[in-house]
This record gives structure tokens, sequence and C-alpha cells, in this order.
């Protein structure tokens, strides 16, 4: 049974960071392969680029890592989403295989106030990682998008970048 692990997030952008993670965790031999899965453009978030954008940035991304991959499953529900709805969709998709869901260990300490957090919270298998405090954000990457600051570079692949300006998102962060 196949190892599948699931990243969720807005992904706003996804660097070299997201991809970095994933990796390591296949290198690792903890999963065989790692789906993206974007929040779609019910979450209520501050500056969320739209869905479609973010999705597309994903596929750019993760083209060239062969047990990369990202699912759109989340885009193509016409609501608002919450975690275990996310879940079960994913259940219900990959019902073969044996589910992880990677999540940063901030998200993994606000669980308990999540919805229907006892139905979760025993029922799946996570993957918590320690979110370094030193580590860029996306928000910093925004913010360096958005000053035109050639740091952004060291986390952002050209093609990510080239696909960020062609579309003018993260204008005016």
């Amino acid at each position: 049974m196949n190892k599948i692990g699931f990243f969720g997030g807005c992904f706003n952008p996804p660097t070299k960071i997201h991809i970095n993670i994933a990796n390591k965790l296949i290198e690792q031999g903890k999963l065989d392969k790692v789906v993206f899965v974007p929040v779609n453009d019910y979450y209520k978030k501050a500056n969320l680029v739209e869905a479609k954008h973010r999705y597309n940035l994903l596929k750019i991304i993760t083209k060239d890592f062969k047990n990369l991959e990202v699912d759109d499953l989340e885009l193509k529900e016409n609501r608002e989403l919450f975690a275990v709805d996310a879940f079960e969709l994913i259940e219900k998709k990959y019902s073969t295989s044996n589910i992880f869901f990677i999540m940063g260990s901030d998200n993994y300490k606000k669980m308990s106030t999540w919805k229907d957090y006892n139905k979760i919270k025993d029922k799946y298998n996570y993957i918590i990682i320690d979110r370094d405090e030193n580590e860029v954000s996306s928000t910093q990457i925004r913010n360096m998008l958005k000053n035109n600051d050639k740091r952004m570079m060291e986390y952002l692949p050209k093609e990510v970048y080239d696909y960020i300006v062609e579309n003018k998102l993260f204008e005016g962060v």
C-alpha cells in the first residue's frame, strides 16, 4: 500500500521550502508520494490570489519531481471547506492508499479549535513539520515580490517568478 502525504495549504505562493519539505519526507522513506492540495477561493485569508493561479504555480513547481503531484479536489468544491471536509474528500478519492496529512506544528497545535476536531483527531495519520522560526514565510516572500527584492529568487524557481510577473500576482500586497 502506497504511503501518500497530503500537503494542504494556501501556497500563496508555493516555494522551494514546500518542495524541500516534501522531497525530504520521501527521501527519508516516510512517504512514497506527496500530493499538494491548495485551498479553494472560499478560504478566508487576506491577499490570497485566485485558486487557479496557486494551482498553476504548484503544477509549475512540482513538474520536475516524479513523486510530487497537485490535486485540485478542493478547488472543484463550490463551497467553504473545513479540514474535516477536505480529509473526507481525500479519504474517499485515495481509499486504497495509506494516507498521511502533512502540517506545520503551528497548525497542529491549533487543531483542537477546528470544526469536528473529535472526529478527525484520532482517525487520521499526521506528519508534523516543525517550523524554523528563522524560516522565511510566504508573507515575507510576497513582500519581497512587492518590493522587487532579489532575495526572493532564493525561494522561488524562475518559472514560478515568471508566472507571477506575467499574471501580475501579489501586486500591492
